[in-house]
């Protein structure tokens, strides 16, 4: 069954974007302070295996996103009580900080950018998995999550473009990742 797409987007010009395509812009709770009957989560809940599943579903949660720690065989395994989803795009948060800081770049030493925002050091490359969505698809997730974090708002349609026409056609001008996908435990 084809995985519905859902975007997270940290400006309003791309919220704009991913909503004129079709692509639904989703708020998570982000702790378990935060979780209401009918929430979606975060991965920052750490919804690693089928037993939380079953709490979050004990909570009245609607959807629940994968850690993006999981491999596909582990996704695949999870007993899915519920709707869950995969982040198949984007730069996820690394870790988070004291203090807020306005957009910007931090280069490490080996001259490597991560983009910051608000608390939040996010990944140097994004995730993509637009050639392999057939594999997602296969672990039973039900919506994949599409993060823009400094992707300039014209660079979104072909991104999603990529996602839900061509599978993977996009041809990704900069380093990217698989995340853990692939991984051996």
């Amino acid at each position: 069954m084809p995985i519905k797409f859902v975007a997270t987007c940290l400006t309003a010009e791309q919220s704009h974007e991913c909503k004129s395509l079709g692509i639904e812009v989703q708020t998570y709770a982000q702790s378990y302070g935060e979780i209401t009957p009918d929430c979606v989560t975060d991965f920052s809940i750490h919804c690693f295996n089928s037993y939380a599943l079953e709490a979050l579903k004990n909570l009245g949660v609607k959807r629940a996103t994968l850690h993006p720690e999981l491999n596909l065989a582990q996704i695949r395994d999870i007993k899915k009580c519920i709707s869950t989803e995969a982040i198949i795009y984007g730069k996820i948060p690394l870790m988070k900080m004291k203090k807020a800081f306005k957009a910007a770049k931090l280069t490490d030493r080996t001259g490597t950018d991560f983009f910051l925002h608000g608390d939040k050091i996010y990944n140097s490359v994004p995730i993509f998995m637009a050639d392999k969505l057939n594999e997602v698809e296969k672990s039973g997730v039900t919506h994949g999550r599409l993060i823009f974090t400094d992707e300039p708002p014209q660079d979104i349609p072909a991104i999603i473009k990529a996602y839900m026409y061509e599978k993977g056609v996009l041809k990704i001008q900069h380093a990217f990742t698989r995340g853990k996908f692939y991984s051996k435990v």
